[in-house]
């Protein structure tokens, strides 16, 4: 019976140390519904760059790329919406 729950256990804590590692890095997670495919955006996670904003363009099939991480909370600027290049993070 021990077996049994020290091995519950360690697959528990490997779940969630998934979990806590896909919250780290958004490249590869769903876009914003706000967003549209092939546009770029800003966004947080508290997990990510220490919770400041990070340039994203939303692929082709609704996923993230991290395109740049903001070192200040008002940073990331959009050009055109976000429908255009020259969006970046600027600022300190």
């Amino acid at each position: 019976m021990k077996f049994i729950s020290l091995t519950t256990m360690i697959m528990s804590a490997a779940v969630l140390a998934g979990i806590v590692t896909a919250q780290k890095e958004p490249t590869g997670l769903p876009c914003s519904p706000r967003v549209l495919a092939v546009q770029f955006a800003c966004g947080t996670l508290p997990l990510f760059n220490g919770g400041l904003p990070y340039l994203y363009f939303c692929e082709a099939n609704s996923t993230i790329t991290v395109i740049q991480t903001c070192n200040c909370a008002s940073c990331c600027n959009l050009v055109n919406g976000g429908q255009g290049p020259g969006s970046s993070c600027t600022g300190t």
